[in-house]
């Protein structure tokens, strides 16, 4: 974010026709209330002034969002490639899907899994992190999908699918509750992923950490250990 900078000490006064100066009262004279109202006018535009300029470079003021009761836009882990709107309320919403046409599902559950709050654009705010899993019915599968928001509320972007980590796995890795976080404006998941001998009933076994930075429109892998 640029600051924005004051005029250095010993720039020139701007040229024009010089302007009267304004005649001073004569000892004991009475200063009438509008020579008060008009100094301390002046006064309050110098002062406002001066708090805009303290105020430019500061950090982006805080959207009073509650992320369990608010409208997300997702694909449900690419699913629906053109998106869909889910209002939850109480961190739920079941969204009507149309059933005749594919991916054939009457309707997809959303659920708020976890939030995390942190410096995430570099902006100095308290950017949000939200985990959401998407179940489409009639079906017994469900899929994880991390979107991030600034601090002001707007979208900043999505975390890559989980299907992005899967490598040989049988199926991809899957987010921990309660296991995001932001540090040093990287994006910290705890996940667990399927060993070779692992089965979707069972779950995955292999606990494993994913880092993630945005990186101006781009978001890259730090690490995984």
């Amino acid at each position: 974010m640029h600051r924005q900078r004051s005029a250095p000490h010993g720039t020139p006064a701007r040229r024009g026709r010089p302007r009267p100066a304004t005649p001073r009262p004569a000892a004991g004279a009475v200063v009438t209330p509008s020579r008060l109202t008009a100094a301390g006018g002046l006064l309050l535009l110098l002062l406002t002034g001066c708090g805009a300029e303290r105020d430019a470079g500061s950090a982006p003021a805080a959207a009073a969002v509650d992320w369990r009761a608010t409208t997300y836009e997702l694909t449900c882990d690419g699913l629906v490639p053109g998106g869909f709107r889910a209002p939850v309320v109480d961190g739920a919403a079941r969204v009507p899907a149309d059933g005749s046409r594919p991916p054939w599902y009457e309707f997809y559950d959303v659920r708020v899994v976890d939030t995390a709050t942190g410096d995430v654009d570099g902006t100095g705010g308290e950017d949000t992190v939200v985990l959401l899993e998407c179940s489409p019915q009639p079906s017994n599968g469900i899929v994880q999908e991390v979107l991030v928001f600034s601090a002001t509320g707007s979208r900043i972007g999505s975390l890559p699918s989980p299907r992005t980590l899967q490598g040989q796995a049988p199926l991809p890795p899957v987010y921990e509750p309660d296991g995001l976080s932001v540090e040093d404006r990287v994006i910290v998941a705890r996940m667990l992923a399927y060993a070779p001998t692992d089965s979707h009933a069972d779950g995955p076994s292999v606990p494993v950490t994913v880092r993630w930075r945005f990186d101006r429109d781009a978001v890259v892998r730090v690490s995984a250990s």
